[in-house]
């Protein structure tokens, strides 16, 4: 059992002992050691006992790197880079594979309009008595298309290979690693952009693997109208948030002035009556503030992580914004603008150092 030194709730304490950690993101322990003395991929603690410590957010970070390692990346590139900026990597490779797997649209008596279909919900349910239980109740719901249903064996994954999916529902009375595993595999296949798992039984460290890949997980039993319920918060939150960063589909640009630069931008603006230069450095840096809390969100909430990874980029548009502004009023007053800044903001947290 891992070392639980505080509440289980408490994502960023160190909780995991080497060999749970390794488990939990399906590399051997081996690995993990040579990832932590080469490159410094996480900070674990050392316990009393001398055992190293993981947390939740330790072990995130660890199947983002394994998945970007998977695909071809170099660990030495992604042991320096921030967590958010990792998820943004896997994001990004999963949308070019949605896209290769994508049937072409009919070009000639196409009905309905894409913008039509992407507010549709298609669903698989996955689990050998999942659509027993649950396909009607599913199908009650406003939008919601039952694309496929399948167990979750081996052979699942070849049934799958043409079916496209948002939401993947799952029901297991039992779970252990290897179904976390055959889940991330076959969430992939089908391009969901969710998971939702109901069961009966699993250890703690099952189920962190499953909230460090944004899973929602329900326990049994569970009323009908409660699983409706989670589906449909589920789908909401990740909808609206999609087509939100439609429109801000590129990251905001790096902030152009520290903390002293401010201040000395502010100072050297005598003839400017009111007190608007210093109330845009205040913005700035509240924005900038923001903006790496939100990252913090990002990192530390995995079922909220869509909602806080578009915070984190309009923040920081909002920051760049009211930066350019600044420079804006400084060059109308004459003032010299420094050369962009390369050093890090006290807002901006640092990534692992090789």
């Amino acid at each position: 059992m891992p070392d639980q030194a505080v509440a289980p709730t408490d994502t960023g304490a160190p909780r995991y002992r080497s060999s749970a950690a390794a488990r939990m993101v399906n590399i051997p322990v081996a690995t993990l050691r040579v990832w932590e003395r080469r490159y410094q991929v996480v900070g674990p603690t050392q316990a009393p006992s001398g055992h190293r410590l993981y947390s939740s957010q330790d072990v995130r970070r660890l199947v983002l790197i394994k998945q970007l390692v998977n695909r071809g990346h170099g660990i030495g590139m992604l042991a320096r880079m921030e967590t958010p900026r990792l998820q943004d990597l896997v994001d990004e490779a999963d949308q070019t594979e949605g896209l290769l797997k994508r049937p072409a649209a009919r070009s000639v008596g196409q009905t309905q309009t894409p913008a039509v279909q992407d507010e549709r919900i298609r669903m698989v349910l996955i689990g050998a008595e999942t659509s027993i239980r649950w396909a009607t109740h599913v199908q009650r719901l406003h939008d919601v298309d039952v694309v496929a249903a399948t167990d979750d064996s081996i052979s699942a994954e070849l049934a799958l290979q043409n079916v496209r999916a948002d939401l993947i529902l799952a029901d297991f009375g039992a779970m252990h690693m290897d179904t976390v595993d055959r889940l991330v595999r076959l969430s992939r296949v089908v391009g969901a952009k969710q998971m939702v798992v109901v069961y009966g039984f699993a250890n703690s460290q099952v189920l962190e693997a499953l909230r460090a890949r944004a899973a929602i997980l329900r326990r049994s039993p569970l009323e009908p109208t409660e699983l409706q319920q989670t589906l449909m918060e589920a789908v909401r939150g990740w909808r609206s948030v999609t087509r939100a960063m439609r429109n801000v589909p590129d990251p905001a640009p790096a902030s152009r002035f520290d903390a002293n630069t401010l201040a000395r931008l502010t100072q050297d603006m005598p003839r400017v009556a009111c007190e608007c230069p210093q109330h845009l450095a205040e913005l700035v840096t509240l924005l900038g503030q923001f903006e790496a809390y939100s990252a913090d969100c990002e990192s530390r909430q995995p079922v909220d992580v869509a909602l806080h990874a578009y915070l984190y980029r309009m923040a920081g548009h909002a920051r760049a914004l009211m930066e350019d502004a600044l420079a804006t009023i400084a060059e109308a007053e004459g003032v010299t603008l420094p050369e962009p800044t390369t050093m890090a903001l006290p807002w901006v947290r640092q990534g692992p150092q090789a």
